[in-house]
């Protein structure tokens, strides 16, 4: 369904290396994420099958697909391969032989810990999430974030905690 090259990924979600002679211009961009988020609802309607949820999704995913390739655009585009990437084993597939040691994070470590906030939040900020993610596998691709160990699913070892409830992990009150 999508075809890849070798990089591609890195590519679509990360932009050329600065170093790198030949440079990608938006418009280049925003056609290959249109092509791929379009390979997405193929894979999508093949798994579900035709269904109210899957018209749905192609509702939305249009619009996303018809934004215009500027900044919010592509992150946008971006964002939406970011949470395909997480939820869809056949949409990692197209691109293990491309890029499988950045997919391999994204599986096990980054998306795991990046995308349940991003849908909590609504989608509200496609930039920061691919900020976020950029910064996780390029500034520290080998760190396990408080994470169980490589042969696990992603999680953390302790909840967090509500920061404004003014007691430590027992309960017990910050004024006690």
């Amino acid at each position: 369904m999508i075809a890849t090259r070798r990089d591609q990924l890195r590519a679509l979600l990360f932009g050329a290396p600065l170093t790198a002679r030949e440079r990608l211009y938006p418009e280049e961009l925003g056609a290959e994420l249109d092509a791929c988020l379009r390979g997405v609802m193929i894979i999508l309607a093949e798994e579900v099958g035709e269904c109210d949820a899957l018209d749905q999704a192609r509702l939305e995913w249009n619009r996303i697909i018809d934004l215009e390739p500027d900044h919010a655009g592509l992150a946008a585009k971006r964002a939406a391969m970011l949470f395909a990437l997480h939820r869809e084993e056949a949409v990692r597939e197209c691109f293990a032989q491309s890029d499988p040691e950045l997919l391999e994070d994204l599986r096990r470590r980054v998306l795991p810990m990046t995308i349940p906030s991003f849908v909590a939040g609504m989608g509200q900020s496609p930039d920061a999430l691919v900020a976020l993610v950029t910064m996780l596998v390029e500034m520290w691709p080998d760190e396990d974030m408080g994470m169980e160990g490589p042969e696990e699913d992603a999680h953390m070892h302790e909840a967090a905690g509500a920061g404004d409830d003014g007691g430590d992990r027992e309960g017990r009150s910050a004024a006690a």
